[in-house]
């Protein structure tokens, strides 16, 4: 898996472990979508409710390999009953983080 910045939009799948009934966090549930950036974040259609927080966002995901480029992580949803995931779009930093713990 790789790391890159990346303009909002484009598809991505959101990977996650819903808390609630019927998966409760056992098991991983995925999201496609076109992330539209909102509220200074970007944002997808998704139903994966609490729990699921932290999940990556991966362009180009291969679902055969498993691999992507990661593009941001779940960070919040728009309601109790949600309907879409919350993104935030990162920089130049986020990836020299992950380039940098790639070397550890």
């Amino acid at each position: 898996m790789g790391c890159r910045e990346r303009a909002d939009g484009g598809s991505v799948s959101s990977f996650g472990y819903s808390a609630t009934r019927p998966q409760l966090g056992e098991e991983l549930l995925r999201c496609v979508g076109t992330a539209k950036k909102e509220h200074g974040t970007q944002g997808i259609p998704c139903d994966m409710s609490g729990g699921s927080s932290v999940g990556p966002w991966l362009a180009d995901f291969n679902a055969t390999t498993g691999k992507g480029v990661l593009v941001s992580v779940n960070s919040s949803l728009d309601s109790l009953t949600p309907t879409k995931m919350y993104g935030e779009v990162l920089g130049a930093t986020a990836k020299k983080v992950y380039d940098r713990a790639q070397g550890l």
